[in-house]
Order: C-alpha cells, then structure tokens, then sequence
C-alpha cells in the first residue's frame, strides 16, 4: 500500500496532542512506526530522558535566580555563585546549548522514532562497508504546550523579550556582585524587587498557557514535518543512488528543549560515515511558503553554512524553485538541528513562513488540521530530493575516482 502523507496527518492530528510522555505519544509512536514499517524500513523506538515540557526548565531559571537576589543580603559570596551559576544555566538554555538544567527533575522517559533501510552491496571506494552517503532525514512528532506569548499580538515581540530577559539576569548578577563588593545605594532594594517582579511575571506569562489549555495538537507543529520526512524517504528509494544509505528520525520532546535530538545525536554520532553524513530537517510546513533556514539564535547568532547549504543555495536560484523557496531566518526558539550546527554536521532547516516571516498558529490552540495549508509539503519534499541528490552526486563523483 503506497504511504499517504494525508492519511497520516489526519491520523495524527486525531490525537488530541503528542505531548512528552504521555499516553498520546504512544499513539504516535504506534502510528509513525506502523508507516514506517509498510516503507520496508527497520524501525527502532529508543528512551531517553527529559523534562515533560521547557515548563519545569523556566520554573528552576527562575526560582534560582530570584532566590540569589533574596539571600544576598544574608548569603553573601555564595549568593553570588548561587546567582550566578543559574544566570550561566538560562544563558546556556536560551541560546540553545547545552544546559544542565535540562537534567534536573521531575524526569520522564519519552522516545525516539528511527527507520532505517541500510543500502549494501554498494561501497565506498572498495569498501563495501562505508555507504557513499548517508542520509538523516528527521522531524519532531511531539507538540508544544501553549503560549500565550505566542499571541498574534506578542509574537513578534518574543525574541525581543527573551533577549531583554537575558540581559537582566545578567543584570541580577552584577546587582548581587556588586552589593558584596560594597556598593550600596537606596536604589538597590528597588532594583532587586523590580527584577524579581519581572522575572516572576514573564515566568507566569510564559506557562500560563500551558495550565489553562495544555498542548496544541501540533498538525503544522510538527505533523506536516514528519510526513515530508517520511514522504522524502519513500521518494528517495525509488531513486537509483547505489551507496545511500537512509535513516528517517523522529524525535521526542523537541519543545522541552530539542532533547531528543540531541540524545539521538550523541548516541550515534561516532557510527556515522565521517565527511559523508547529511542531515535534512523538517519542521513545520504549514501555512506559509517553504523557507531554508539560514540564521537562528537568541544573541548568539546561528549560522546554518556547510556544503549541503551551498548545494541548496544553487537550486534556489533555478526552476522550479526561483522565487518559491526562499532564505530565512527564526529567532524565537529553535530547531532540532541545532545540534548538528554546533557539531559540524551538514544539515538543512526546511519550514514554512508568512509574508511577515511568521509560523502561524504555533504553539496555539488554532494549530488545527482544518486551518493548516499544506501546500508547502510537496514543495519542501521536491527540494529535499533535488538538493540531496545532486550533493549525492558530489561523493559519487570522488568514489569513482577513488
């Protein structure tokens, strides 16, 4: 039965949500690897921990800090560290490193989805052990809990927001570093209530949401990811590529933090071909036109530049994709593939923005099958194909002449 990338987002925009560890992931877990299966893939579901949701990670920025400001008076020098050690931890989260806030509990166990289809028979200049590419393609099942910053009307203010958050807990720092260095003012205490004000207040605002209505069901974010992954996979078998070897990833809890894109990073990363490892991301491709993601990050600025992008950056300039696929940049969190920039791995960002350079409905209760365009979906899958096959084409050249 050929795979049908409407049946499987309706099936999984059936399920009320695919949040973290819980019951609905298992649903999907269920459904992803059943269409993964009929792909003649090998299908493996492995655990990894994490927090529920990025809920919990914000509760322990900001329970830190504030308790740096509030025992300084009393505290001193340790306050100081106190304070300062969890200003590194945010610093590290919200510029999407890695922190080791994220381990701290409570901990759940949610899953990876992985469909491999190993190609043999066909080596690497003689080895018939080393594929002549392998290709990563992956998407995030889970959905994200809901923001009420991610407001029509805030949205476009969020990274704003979360910078002018990062300098005052900077700020924070210095205050409590400063009272125990001896300077004092009257203004001091007005300070240091004001800073525990917002905090408290911007950590309120940023999980509200997710008490009152709790997850999205997340068709644009991210089921429209994950049928282009595994539709991109299909098309790729139908190709005559001797050597690729393919691997369709589906991760878990990439909105507490993309946790299961790195546990899946570093669990395989040293069996990886080395030089010849592409990876293709897909992450919400609903409603708007496809964009290649170039730039992202909070202050630290995320460059997404390697050879795959070049490949990538040609097709934009030929049919069919002038002018319908487009550079772009996101700055309001960020992507599973952000892993793979640090580690200096080839990987390519597709989704789909508005005019205004916005991913509408995300992490709201309007992310509904019935509103989402998917017309960015075959478009994305075309570009997929047609940068990873003139990449492939790039090593098959140098095998030969090896």
């Amino acid at each position: 039965m050929p795979f049908s990338m409407d049946t499987l987002l309706r099936d999984l925009s059936r399920l009320p949500h695919r949040g973290a560890a819980t019951v609905f992931e298992a649903s999907a877990i269920e459904r992803l690897s059943l269409a993964l299966r009929e792909l003649q893939a090998t299908v493996t579901v492995e655990p990894f921990r994490t927090p529920r949701t990025y809920v919990t990670v914000i509760y322990w920025l900001i329970a830190g800090i504030v308790t740096g400001l509030l025992t300084a008076p009393w505290l001193g020098w340790l306050a100081v560290l106190w304070t300062w050690g969890w200003v590194t931890l945010a610093w590290l989260f919200f510029n999407w490193r890695f922190s080791p806030v994220t381990r701290l509990p409570p901990q759940v166990t949610s899953h990876n989805i992985i469909g491999r289809w190993r190609e043999t028979g066909f080596g690497y200049a003689g080895d018939q052990e080393k594929p002549v590419m392998k290709v990563i393609l992956m998407a995030h099942y889970d959905t994200a809990p809901i923001s009420l910053l991610y407001r029509t009307g805030t949205v476009n203010s969020f990274h704003t927001t979360l910078v002018l958050s990062l300098v005052l807990m900077l700020g924070a720092g210095l205050l409590v570093l400063f009272e125990q260095l001896g300077v004092n003012s009257d203004w001091m205490p007005w300070i240091r209530y004001g800073l525990i004000a917002y905090f408290v207040l911007q950590a309120l605002l940023g999980t509200l949401g997710y008490w009152l209505y709790g997850y999205t069901n997340g068709a644009s974010d991210n089921a429209t990811g994950v049928a282009a992954a595994i539709a991109t996979a299909e098309r790729l078998k139908q190709l005559y590529m001797p050597g690729l070897e393919t691997e369709v990833v589906l991760t878990g809890a990439e909105e507490a933090g993309m946790i299961g894109s790195r546990a899946y990073l570093d669990k395989h990363i040293d069996s990886w071909p080395k030089g010849r490892t592409v990876v293709v991301n897909f992450d919400t491709l609903g409603n708007g036109s496809l964009r290649i993601i170039k730039h992202t990050g909070t202050v630290e600025v995320i460059e997404y530049t390697n050879e795959l992008m070049k490949t990538a950056e040609r097709l934009l300039e030929e049919k069919p994709f002038r002018g319908v696929v487009k550079p772009g940049r996101w700055h309001t969190a960020d992507f599973d593939s952000v892993w793979f920039v640090r580690r200096k791995i080839p990987v390519m960002t597709l989704t789909a923005m508005d005019a205004k350079g916005r991913m509408p409905n995300i992490h709201r209760p309007e992310d509904q099958l019935l509103v989402t365009d998917v017309s960015a979906i075959p478009t994305a899958v075309d570009f997929a194909i047609q940068t990873l096959v003139r990449h492939y084409q790039t090593y098959e050249i140098t095998a030969e002449r090896l």
